[in-house]
């Protein structure tokens, strides 16, 4: 449904689709209009009642229950609230900011104002081209008239407008420019404010990760660049600020190099090879993820790095120790016996001071099944710092909790710690060398 509309354009490379061969007529100019908020302004009763309309047609697919459907959208409409310091609140007009249901449910509203009121009014521009609240158009009516008239179409939606500038107008991130034979010029846009800050060359990212800003980059300029000098001054854009972001100077053009070599016939042969492929998502260790991947290549196994380490995380991580956080919810911990090298490791979702309490009303019990730790106090006598007790990660997931415990027990070692067997048996003996 929110694919279908006149006005829609998928990205940047579609937009260029359809204006590369639009020529302006000598009173017609570029204007853009953009939705004031558009997401907080939508009105919730009439955005449902669209989606009703839309869903109750007869020709709407899938086909499944009407009335379910429609009593998860308002729901998803709704019943959402956000949290500010200890208090919840719930947004009673609009659609909400970062829900997935809100893009689509705005697009559906938009396509019906379009339909309805925009493509017949008096003011109507010829070309009307829409991604998200941003609208790209070629009119000649002025751009008073048109936007009071846009205005008037809803209380609640309010259109601002910017006009072209010496024959130019910033659309996306595409820069529109007039020619002298009336033709319309496209190449990358930057905002005045852009830095030219990408991922640095030295930063605990995969090398992937780092080749691919620069085939990124090289492959928007071959999209939105139009014209060959246009193309050739963001290719030397392109590897002055890679080499400023330190990257070497012989990877930059390499890699730009191998992009713009790739034919449609390999990206074919790599799109086949790639469905028989198996991913395997794991953290980025630095020079452990780029053994795994070799070995994975072999296989036809692609590995696929998420995101490691972060300065943020290691600095929150220290302060939680720091500040003995036992309040925390969703923790790995780890408590020292202090008269033996034995330490413990510990999981829970509840708070870490609950589950401690815990462990120390089973010491005197005499059942076998307690912790490894109240086990160890009970049947050697030793004592624990209970006032040290160390969270080494939070984490609210059960499975990558459980993983996460028994990958710190495997670093101890199952000699020097106090738990169970039981507890490691999460990861493979395959994984021993690498942890």
């Amino acid at each position: 449904m929110t694919t279908t509309g006149r006005s829609y354009i998928k990205d940047s490379e579609d937009f260029v689709k359809h204006i590369k061969n639009e020529t302006l007529k000598d009173n017609e100019q570029l204007i853009s209009f953009d939705i004031a908020d558009m997401y907080p302004s939508l009105p919730k009763r009439d955005v449902f009642n669209e989606i009703e309309r839309r869903i109750n047609m007869e020709n709407f697919q899938p086909n499944m229950n009407k009335n379910a459907l429609l009593s998860l959208c308002k729901l998803s409409m709704n019943y959402m609230t956000f949290q500010i310091n200890e208090r919840f609140y719930e947004q009673a007009e609009g659609l909400f900011i970062g829900s997935p249901t809100s893009p689509c449910f705005a697009e559906i509203f938009i396509q019906r104002l379009e339909e309805v009121n925009i493509y017949k009014m008096v003011h109507a521009p010829r070309i009307w081209l829409r991604k998200v609240d941003d609208t790209f158009t070629i009119t000649e009516h002025s751009i008073k008239d048109t936007l009071q008239e846009l205005n008037c179409i809803h209380n609640a939606i309010t259109f601002t407008a910017e006009q072209e500038s010496n024959n130019q107008l910033p659309f996306l991130d595409c820069l529109v420019e007039i020619q002298n034979d009336k033709t319309l010029n496209t190449k990358v846009f930057r905002k005045v404010t852009h830095t030219g800050q990408y991922i640095n060359f030295h930063s605990n990212q995969p090398l992937s990760v780092k080749l691919s800003t620069i085939t990124n980059l090289t492959r928007r300029a071959k999209i939105l660049c139009s014209q060959k000098n246009d193309f050739h001054k963001e290719m030397v854009y392109i590897q002055k600020t890679m080499e400023l972001n330190d990257y070497p100077q012989n990877i930059v053009r390499k890699t730009i190099d191998n992009c713009l070599k790739k034919d449609n016939q390999r990206k074919t042969k790599e799109k086949s090879d790639q469905q028989n492929q198996v991913m395997l998502y794991l953290p980025y260790e630095q020079g452990i993820s780029e053994k795994i991947a070799a070995v994975g290549r072999k296989y036809n196994v692609r590995v696929i790095n998420k995101k490691g380490k972060s300065l943020k995380n290691v600095v929150k991580k220290k302060m939680e120790n720091q500040n003995n956080n036992l309040e925390i919810q969703g923790a790995v911990y780890k408590v020292n016996c202090t008269d033996c090298a034995q330490s413990y490791i510990g999981e829970t979702g509840r708070d870490v001071k609950t589950r401690l309490k815990e462990h120390k009303y089973d010491i005197g019990k005499e059942k076998e099944n307690i912790s490894g730790l109240s086990k160890h106090i009970r049947d050697n006598k030793h004592n624990v710092d209970w006032e040290n007790v160390i969270i080494l990660h939070k984490e609210n997931d059960f499975r990558k909790r459980k993983f996460k415990e028994a990958v710190a027990i495997k670093k101890i070692g199952q000699n020097e710690t106090m738990n169970k067997k039981e507890e490691v048996k999460v990861i493979s003996d395959i994984w021993g060398n690498i942890i």
